[in-house]
């Protein structure tokens, strides 16, 4: 296994803010054709359920030595992903440009954020009201449970939040990695069971797409 995972959960326990790290120091065997095959499994990565975000570093004065923090949004989603880092064909070539790995180690954050939102960042915007006899707290029970179970699994999802206007009306608030992930996670909410119990709930008013600037 390539990467090791490392989990953080909130002080409430919380499985909406478990997140897993994966950190391993290494040295590569040529500098350049490593940066090429490194940037060929990030992109390749990136398709998997959970991925958040691949945070590569270089030495400074060896360009050989590296650290890879790759971030999901589970623990179960960072030892599938390990697995097939580590077997898969199509990372054969990243397996390749390792020359030995120095260091495995486990950490927990507790103040840095582990969904970067950042300039270009997609986010999508969704107001809606409840449906008559709806409840609140049942509204959001299920909105936790979707955000939870689904779309946090979904590629470049960053984060999520939920917020009650004056008017009693709420706006769906979801970051992703761009635009378009914003728009495909959006899209993933059809025929997902938590997603159609939660939309069974509301009276949506309006739905846009943006990018932060």
């Amino acid at each position: 296994m390539l990467y090791l995972a490392v989990s953080r959960t909130s002080p409430s326990g919380s499985a909406m803010t478990t997140i897993c790290y994966e950190i391993v120091t290494y040295r590569t065997k040529d500098a350049g054709q490593a940066d090429m095959v490194r940037d060929d499994a990030r992109a390749l990565l990136a398709r998997q359920p959970g991925f958040i975000a691949w945070t590569p570093f270089q030495g400074v004065d060896d360009a050989n030595e590296r650290v890879d923090l790759v971030t999901w949004a589970d623990h179960l989603s960072a030892r599938v992903a390990a697995q097939l880092v580590g077997n898969a064909a199509e990372f054969a070539d990243f397996r390749g440009s390792v020359a030995s790995v120095a260091s495995m180690a486990r950490y927990i954050a507790t103040s840095i954020d582990p969904q970067p939102v950042v300039a270009d960042s997609g986010i999508e915007l969704g107001r809606f009201r409840l449906k008559p006899g709806v409840e609140e707290r049942s509204m959001r029970a299920a909105y936790e449970a979707m955000v939870s179970h689904h779309l946090r699994h979904q590629p470049g999802w960053r984060r999520q939040h939920l917020v009650k206007l004056r008017d009693d009306t709420f706006v769906d608030l979801a970051f992703a990695s761009d635009r378009d992930r914003a728009q495909a996670i959006c899209t993933a909410w059809a025929g997902n069971a938590d997603c159609d119990h939660f939309l069974s709930m509301i009276e949506p008013i309006s739905m846009e797409f943006g990018v932060i600037v």
